[in-house]
């Protein structure tokens, strides 16, 4: 059985959005210290702007530094999700052709499932998009309004591999229905889903809509100070989430993938005694 299909991102590198999240958090703080507050009323001061304070302009480039590390992360799960995805398709494509080679003019026993996996795989292969890892890595670097684009980043990333695992779950099915009809060893299908996590997506996007709201009492930038920490501190937890909820149903690829191979070269075998 193959040990990993799929590439496992240690925890610890939740500390890079952290870092990132902590560090734009106290640039925001020590600008608006050293005058940039006086730009709501008296307007914006090119000396603040153009020449910060060391101690402001060293906690930007850090900042830079830090969402760029963060910015590797989302590239890292995003290619990930994507990496998967055509492994999965790949591997299925195979295994039909060569179940189509084996069953040729069989019995309704053997068409049906093939039939049925077929129209699966064509169901996931048109539900599927690759998604743009970089597009996406760049945007979520972006100091502070980076932030949502993070957010919405994971928010498709988690919905897609749950339609992914529904979809994949239907195929492997009928293709072990199929394997199993012609003469070979079928494969260790269980229900392993991924979750799409809509709940926290829905939940982000009414509470940055009522602390927006709540400008008319904490004043504009205030609005928007909440706005950034609530909207940070859920894109961790998010971030932690893609990283490890995957991980029972990646572990389940390394059975089934080894399974499928395993069961592809006994159609193979057989295949070359019946010519």
């Amino acid at each position: 059985m193959r040990m990993k299909t799929d590439i496992e991102i240690p925890i610890v590198r939740l500390l890079l959005p952290l870092a990132s999240y902590l560090l734009w958090a106290v640039f925001a703080v020590a600008w608006w210290s050293t005058g940039a507050s006086e730009i709501v009323g008296n307007g914006i001061s090119a000396s603040i702007l153009i020449n910060p304070t060391p101690f402001v302009a060293g906690l930007g480039v850090l900042g830079l530094a830090a969402s760029a590390a963060a910015a590797y992360v989302v590239f890292t799960l995003v290619n990930r999700g994507n990496e998967h995805s055509s492994r999965t398709r790949a591997l299925l494509l195979e295994a039909l052709s060569a179940l189509e080679t084996r069953a040729g003019p069989s019995s309704s026993q053997t068409l049906l499932p093939l039939n049925s996996a077929e129209e699966g795989f064509y169901n996931l292969v048109r539900g599927e998009r690759e998604k743009s890892a970089v597009l996406w890595a760049l945007l979520s670097s972006i100091p502070f309004v980076g932030w949502a684009f993070l957010a919405v980043a994971q928010w498709r990333l988690s919905r897609d591999l749950a339609k992914h695992s529904r979809l994949e779950g239907l195929v492997f099915e009928d293709v072990d229905r199929t394997f199993r009809t012609v003469g070979t060893r079928g494969m260790s299908v269980k229900h392993a889903p991924m979750h799409s996590h809509d709940a926290l997506g829905v939940t982000i996007v009414v509470v940055s809509i009522i602390e927006l709201l709540s400008s008319a009492v904490l004043g504009f930038v205030g609005s928007l100070v909440l706005i950034y920490l609530t909207v940070g501190m859920f894109s961790l937890f998010w971030i932690d989430l893609s990283m490890m909820d995957p991980t029972g149903h990646f572990h389940y690829h390394s059975q089934v993938e080894a399974d499928m191979l395993r069961a592809l070269q006994d159609t193979a075998i057989v295949n070359s005694g019946v010519a």
